[in-house]
Formats: C-alpha cells, structure tokens, sequence
C-alpha cells in the first residue's frame, strides 16, 4: 500500500495571494489519503474470497488506484518560492500519467523536455495544463485508433518557454469550448500564458506559450 507525503505546513498570513495556491495543494493531498483509503477498503472487502480470477482482478485495480495517487502526489512539488527542475518535474509528471492513465487504454507516451528552472508555483501550472490535456487526449482523440500515440515536448526559447502536448488521433472539427479547454486557459492566463491549439485529421496540438 503506498503512503502519502506530508504537504509543508506554512505560513501565509503575509502572503493571501497564496491562499488559492495551498487550497490547491491540499486537494490533492486529500485525494491521495482518500485513495490510499480506498485500496485498504477493497482489500478488507474482498480478502474472504478465495477464487484465484477475483485475486487478479484486485491486483489490476489496486495498481491503478495507486498510480492515481501517485499521480495526484506528482502535480504537488516543492516548497512555495522554490525553483526546481521543469526536466524532473516533466519526465516524472508523465510517468505517472503513463502508469494510471494512457498504458491501460493501450497509449504510448514520449517525453522530450529541454531542461530549465522554473517556480515551484509555475511548475504546478504547467502540471496542470499537461495533465488535463493528457487526459483529454486519451478519453476523446483516438476513436478506434489502435497505434496511440501522447507527445509532451518542453522547449526552452531565449524569450519564451513553450510545452506542446500532441496526439495521432483523428482529430477535432468541434471548437474547443468544454469545461477542460476553459480550465486549461485560465491556468495558462493565471501563470502568464497562453494556449493555441492546432487539430488535423493527423492528430491534434495544443501550445503552451509562456515569455521567460
């Protein structure tokens, strides 16, 4: 059973503009010890039964609940004011995302980060943006599709940052106006960015554009 890391206790009472921020942090904490709870539910739940297919079934989802945790551990990094490595942060945020999200539904995942220092704050943004559009890509852009491919790219411009996030899927005619895309944006705006989007019948991208 996997076991959740403290979140640093601290004080903001100096710093309110904070306050969204933590709130945040907290979330994901709480969702990871609400997991980690429900792993040692099923556990009690099923621990009677003797039959070797129900073993196996338990198995596989308890793996996935536990990549979910740690997947939710993942988006929070750092202490506030920190800057941390966007390489680290990047590789080790679609490992995760690869174990309890695209593997399953049989999505290959390939990570091309150019490394670089960024806040812990800004970080947790990006985190954010990559994984709702990870998401978004495995639930909506494949269809039938049987060679699935994620690319999450991370470049490093004198003047700018940019983190692509692409597919080979089938593509999108429908403007992207779901509460995803809009959450999406609004993080973008929040950490000074924005998003552009690009979608073929070859697949479809979507542009982080942030100035350094």
């Amino acid at each position: 059973m996997f076991t959740s890391s403290p979140v640093p206790q601290l004080d903001v009472s100096a710093r309110p503009e904070m306050d969204e921020y933590l709130l945040l942090r907290e979330t994901h904490h709480r969702v990871a010890n609400m997991l980690t709870v429900l792993v040692y539910y099923l556990r009690e739940e099923f621990r009677r039964f003797d039959d070797q297919n129900i073993s196996e079934s338990l198995a596989r989802y308890e793996a996935r609940i536990v990549a979910f945790g740690e997947l939710n551990r993942v988006l929070t990094v750092g202490w506030i004011g920190a800057r941390i490595s966007v390489q680290n942060h990047v590789e080790h945020l679609c490992e995760a995302l690869s174990k309890a999200v695209l593997t399953p539904q049989g999505i290959r995942c390939e990570v091309l980060v150019e490394d670089g220092h960024r806040s812990a704050e800004w970080c947790e943004g990006l985190s954010l943006i990559i994984a709702e559009l990870v998401m978004n890509a495995a639930k909506h852009a494949f269809g039938r599709r049987r060679d699935r491919l994620v690319r999450v790219e991370f470049i490093n411009r004198v003047d700018s940052s940019l983190c692509i996030v692409s597919d080979n899927g089938i593509g999108s005619t429908s403007s992207a106006r779901g509460a995803g895309s809009q959450i999406v944006r609004q993080i973008a705006q929040k950490i000074g960015g924005r998003i552009v989007t690009n979608s073929t019948r070859r697949g479809t991208s979507v542009t982080f554009v942030c100035p350094n």
